[in-house]
């Protein structure tokens, strides 16, 4: 054989195997943020939020198509979002996520501790709103079995910066909390906020009180990172830039494992 007849059936080979190779799959994700304030994007100036933001942040990590549902209340606690959890209209608009961005728990610990409601010690009180969050992710489970939980860590809302001292213990006791009331669960992890609130000048300018822009964009970047390795990672191999092990995917024996992301 010639080497002009041999270059030729090569070239028509490749050019067959480029044919027949199908081009990539599309990577597409629904995240719904629900909960909140929070989820609402409550004191963010350029009123975008978490939501707002993460279809570029998909975007810039290579997920083609975002769809992204909000359905956060200011000041709502478990038992307001469990009520709005019961419509069929809003299972309907979250069956579908792939992933839930969860704020909530905050309000139920201020209606506690000073809305003159409390019911116990404060060991008490916060058994009970790790309950009742509890409560609210069994509720997204059964909405949806298969969909990612990411759940909102703590911060220091106060600019005041010898109380943000103060509190910065506690907020990180909280987080320890979710993430042993998690610890069996591998589709839930709690994504870290205290690290970026971390000053005063992170809060909103608005009511310094809620995350200001800055803040919210970072949220949303940690957390598209998060998500886009989920749709890149095999199960177990996958850590968010921080270092934090992401816990493995559910398996058939519901091994389970959480995580602060």
């Amino acid at each position: 054989m010639t080497s002009s007849i041999r270059t030729a059936i090569l070239a028509a080979g490749f050019a067959v195997a480029a044919i027949a190779s199908p081009a990539p799959a599309p990577r597409q994700i629904h995240v719904a943020v629900v909960g909140d304030s929070l989820a609402y994007g409550a004191g963010d100036e350029e009123k975008k939020g978490i939501a707002g933001r993460l279809e570029a942040e998909l975007g810039a990590l290579g997920i083609d198509s975002v769809v992204t549902t909000k359905l956060g209340t200011t000041g709502a606690t478990t038992r307001d979002f469990g009520f709005v959890l019961s419509q069929p209209k809003t299972r309907s608009e979250l069956a579908s996520a792939d992933a839930f961005v969860l704020s909530i728990g905050a309000n139920d610990l201020r209606e506690a501790f000073l809305g003159g409601r409390a019911f116990g010690s404060p060991i008490d009180i916060v058994d009970k709103v790790l309950r009742d969050i509890a409560g609210t992710v069994d509720d997204l489970h059964r909405i949806n079995p298969r969909a990612r939980v990411l759940l909102l860590g703590g911060y220091t809302p106060i600019p005041e910066e010898r109380v943000a001292l103060f509190l910065e213990p506690i907020i990180a006791l909280w987080d320890a909390a979710l993430i042993l009331q998690f610890v069996e669960d591998p589709l839930v992890s709690v994504v870290r906020l205290s690290d970026i609130l971390d000053r005063p000048e992170r809060l909103s300018t608005l009511d310094s009180f809620h995350p200001g822009s800055e803040a919210y964009q970072e949220a949303a970047r940690r957390i598209a990172g998060l998500l886009a390795a989920d749709s890149l990672s095999v199960e177990g191999k996958a850590a968010d830039a921080s270092g934090f092990q992401k816990p493995p995917a559910a398996s058939q024996d519901k091994k389970r494992g959480a995580s602060l992301e």
